[in-house]
């Protein structure tokens, strides 16, 4: 078994890493790596091994993603993927999402997906939770006018608080289902994670936009 060390040297040698001292400038993250500026730019934020923002890239070869968590040793498995499988349009971070602010420019991220996050069940950890208010501050801030973002978890409890939040915030949700069934929603909602496979469970989904932005149906 490849131990947390090497799994971090191989994410650090990757060119699918991307490493903060050579990340773009805020609104040049299409034009650094040759994309259009008109080419969507999907961002996921705790990413975990990376095998959903793979999957994301396949199924979007017009599209930049761009996928973040803190731990460089899961990231390394979403670079060793996306290498394998020839994929050019995906880069990982190892970045924390308290910063998004300082790496993208407002408005620079057209979709943005929560992947079952760290649910962090105690009180004095809620500001953690990667829906608290101070992230979806950011997000809204960071999104397009046409921007969406895409939420999963398998935690009713998270599922609840990220709806009371969202609506706190006054964003507009298109969607908001404790139970996602097959034929909801898009089809990447129903990707199924080596997390989400070996777990199981319901699908706790939310499709939301930020206040004044306008849905256009697809």
């Amino acid at each position: 078994m490849i131990g947390k060390i090497e799994k971090r040297r191989r994410f650090r040698e990757s060119t699918r890493a991307l490493m903060m001292e050579h990340l773009p400038w805020p609104g040049a993250w299409r034009t650094s790596w040759g994309f259009p500026p008109t080419a969507p730019l999907i961002l996921e934020v705790g990413c975990g091994k990376g095998e959903f923002a793979v999957y994301l890239a396949q199924r979007r070869p017009d599209a930049l993603v761009i996928a973040i968590d803190r731990r460089a040793d899961r990231l390394a498995t979403g670079c060793a993927l996306a290498e394998k499988a020839l994929i050019s349009n995906v880069f990982f971070g190892q970045v924390d999402a308290l910063i998004l602010e300082t790496l993208f420019a407002p408005g620079e991220i057209d979709i943005l997906w929560l992947n079952y996050p760290d649910p962090y069940p105690k009180r004095r950890h809620e500001k953690h939770r990667l829906v608290h208010p101070r992230f979806i501050r950011q997000y809204q801030q960071l999104l397009s006018v046409k921007g969406r973002l895409y939420f999963r978890t398998d935690a009713p409890f998270l599922y609840t608080y990220a709806l009371e939040r969202l609506r706190d915030a006054q964003w507009i949700i298109y969607k908001a289902t404790p139970d996602l069934q097959l034929g909801e929603g898009p089809a990447e909602a129903h990707f199924e994670t080596e997390f989400r496979r070996r777990k199981g469970g319901t699908i706790h989904y939310i499709e939301a936009a930020p206040p004044q932005t306008t849905f256009l149906s697809e």
